[in-house]
């Protein structure tokens, strides 16, 4: 090979804002689920009830939803990507709306 001739680009995989942004939500559930136990642990040693491991418990269950239908947007192409796309964040608002904002 001489010094003019290069080597053909490999085809990266097309990234979508919708998949990125569905990524960072799901990301940050998982960040909300770490707060929210952090703080109920917190909250139990200092003598009060904190949110409750009901509430612990829905925001993992919420993140490990969202992570896995990030999984499944990440590794799929076209209409099922942007679908589970949608539902990282419907499952993003549903979990603010019933634990925050209700």
């Amino acid at each position: 090979m001489t010094e003019t001739m290069t080597e053909p680009e490999k085809a990266t995989p097309r990234r979508s804002v919708l998949r990125g942004a569905s990524g960072a939500v799901a990301a940050c559930l998982v960040i909300l689920l770490l707060v929210v136990l952090g703080s109920q642990i917190f909250f139990q040693l200092q003598g009060y009830p904190g949110f409750g491991w009901a509430a612990v418990g829905g925001h993992a269950l919420a993140a490990a939803i969202g992570v896995l239908l990030q999984r499944a947007a990440d590794r799929r192409a076209g209409v099922v990507s942007a679908l589970a796309s949608m539902a990282v964040l419907v499952d993003a608002a549903v979990t603010l709306w019933l634990f925050w904002w209700s």
